[in-house]
């Protein structure tokens, strides 16, 4: 009886087929893996990205952010991004391009930093005062440029910038539904967390069921505040959440999925039902409340399995395929309901040169293809 190969197998079969590839490229011969690149074309499809105002503008903002995980590196993702040529093939896929200068983090974050005491040294949300501080900057940047009608594209930094972006991005759109592409939850709040590291708490510090008043944590204090339109602070509401490619999540997080009645899909369900009906059923969730909210893309590049983003700090193994991790983005694309992204936790300084320059390549393509970039 004939067998499929295993995705164990088949991933050490791209490995090996990467490596050879690599080496041909370092002699000029060949073209294998990775010399050959695709042209990029604008779409033509007028239906995509309806919530963003014509000309279609996409405001690319760096956040630089490091606080939220133990680990330097993650603050160079937004310039690695752009050195790989990120804004040029923006322009190529019909994109106005707002390029943004990088968020002064280290400059907000040490000046929050002198603001540390006793509550601030004692809840278990490391940084709270750093990390808050950037992110209540960036949740301004983000609301006004959606309320601009322009598309943000947050280049991250570590995933506590998305206490920064949902911030902003429910204030501006408290309708819109969250797509959150990641190993983990991030569903943790400081009673519960098992390291204290803000970069799992971003969907936990967002709904109000389990951390009814964010204010108690110092740097936070502004997420309690009054929208600008009167509709209350921020929040996301369980049912306005699905999560694609889980696969390392912590006890307490379990506990909160199930109680909260989140809709999750880990990599069990993607290898038992196949990446393309993940991606209609999270869809059919999002979209039943409202057939015509916009749609958050959050995208830890640890979703993708380490053999293709080996440089990140919480890789785990028996992630997305390189095609499955594309065909999440391209798949949210077509839907045309796509109004913001953001790509997180690429960290050069955790592979070595061949590793980072896999992981920052693959962050680049993912973000092309967020913007519309497709096979045909």
């Amino acid at each position: 009886m004939l067998r499929c190969p295993s995705r164990r197998i088949q991933l050490h079969a791209i490995r090996h087929i990467g490596k050879r590839a690599a080496s041909s490229e370092s002699r000029g011969g060949g073209a294998g893996i990775g010399n050959v690149h695709p042209q990029l074309f604008p779409t033509d499809d007028s239906t995509l990205f309806r919530h963003v105002a014509h000309p279609r503008t996409v405001s690319v903002v760096g956040a630089p952010m490091t606080y939220g995980q133990p680990f330097v590196g993650t603050d160079r993702g937004p310039e690695l991004l752009r050195e790989s040529g990120l804004l040029n093939d923006l322009s190529s896929l019909g994109w106005r391009v707002e390029d943004i200068p990088d968020l002064d983090f280290d400059t907000i974050c040490a000046e929050a930093a002198k603001s540390s005491n006793a509550a601030a040294m004692s809840i278990n949300a490391k940084h709270s005062l750093q990390v808050g501080a950037g992110c209540s900057v960036l949740a301004d940047l983000v609301e006004s440029k959606l309320r601009q009608g322009r598309f943000p594209l947050i280049l991250g930094g570590d995933h506590s910038i998305g206490i920064g972006s949902l911030a902003g991005i429910l204030r501006a759109k408290p309708e819109t539904g969250v797509i959150w592409v990641d190993a983990h939850a991030d569903l943790n709040v400081p009673s519960v967390s098992e390291s204290g590291n803000m970069h799992g708490m971003p969907i936990g510090l967002m709904m109000k069921e389990l951390i009814p008043d964010r204010s108690i944590i110092p740097g936070l204090e502004w997420m309690e505040n009054e929208s600008k339109d009167g509709s209350g602070p921020p929040q996301l509401h369980p049912d306005s959440l699905v999560y694609v490619g889980l696969r390392d999540i912590d006890q307490a997080e379990r506990r909160f999925i199930k109680q909260l009645g989140i809709k999750a899909f880990t990599m069990y369900d993607i290898d038992y039902l196949g990446i393309g009906r993940v991606m209609d059923l999270a869809f059919e969730h999002l979209m039943k409340k409202n057939p015509d909210r916009p749609l958050h893309l959050s995208y830890d590049i640890d979703a993708v399995d380490p053999v293709h983003a080996p440089a990140t700090g919480t890789a785990v193994r028996g992630g997305l395929t390189w095609r499955e991790a594309h065909f999440v983005a391209e798949y949210v694309v077509k839907t045309g309901s796509l109004a913001s992204a953001e790509i997180v936790e690429v960290n050069h300084t955790l592979s070595d040169g061949d590793g980072a320059n896999d992981t920052v390549e693959l962050g680049h393509n993912l973000v092309n293809a967020f913007l519309g970039e497709s096979i045909l």
